[in-house]
């Protein structure tokens, strides 16, 4: 993966770094949801792409550490990325997330991110990996680090906010509006030169 790609994933998941890091425990109000999908005008692999808000998740065995799980897609493909929020956790490419849901079922995911020490798992879903989330509640999630595991118990609130983020993000048709906006421009400055002609 190219530097300008890690940077936008980078930048993707830096605002719930602070916010995240300022807990102490995890909230039991009701959150309201609804897609808030947001659509950058960056572009990976020389696509557009949209994601969710972000799903902040205590880590149980280890002090004020949060990890994020957030969804993304591009073209027509759904992305799962976590990100631990701690400095310096390095990470294999390899499988190294479980998720465990309440049928006592587990898959393993494979990360697809290139070996780095920034905490970032990223994975592009399945057909079958998305009806599983969608179907079943996760109870617990896994990740397996050079330097530890960390390991996140999933509430009826987080399941509930997977299953939206993934109904919003699926029927979500990404939008085109700059590529649009650039070929009318091209247009534009061609019409401008053939009147100074």
């Amino acid at each position: 993966m190219k530097f300008h790609h890690f940077l936008f994933l980078n930048f993707l998941f830096w605002a719930s770094f602070f916010h995240a890091q300022s807990k102490v425990a995890d909230s039991t109000e009701f959150v309201p949801f609804d897609c808030s999908i947001t659509q950058t005008k960056q572009r990976l692999d020389k696509r557009f792409f949209a994601s969710t808000p972000p799903i902040e998740l205590r880590v149980n065995n280890e002090e004020l550490v949060y990890v994020t799980l957030q969804f993304g897609k591009r073209k027509n493909k759904l992305y799962l990325y976590l990100r631990i929020l701690e400095d310096n956790i390095c990470i294999k490419k390899e499988k190294n997330v479980d998720i465990q849901f309440k049928s006592g079922e587990v898959i393993t995911l494979k990360n697809e991110y290139p070996i780095n020490c920034e905490s970032f798992f990223a994975k592009q879903l399945i057909k079958k990996e998305i009806q599983k989330l969608l179907q079943n509640g996760v109870t617990q999630i896994k990740m397996y680090t050079y330097k530890k595991n960390f390991e996140m118990y999933v509430n009826t609130l987080h399941n509930a906010h997977i299953q939206q983020s993934l109904n919003c993000l699926l029927p979500y048709k990404i939008k085109k509006s700059d590529e649009v906006k650039v070929k009318k421009n091209k247009q534009d400055d061609r019409t401008e030169s053939q009147e100074k002609k």
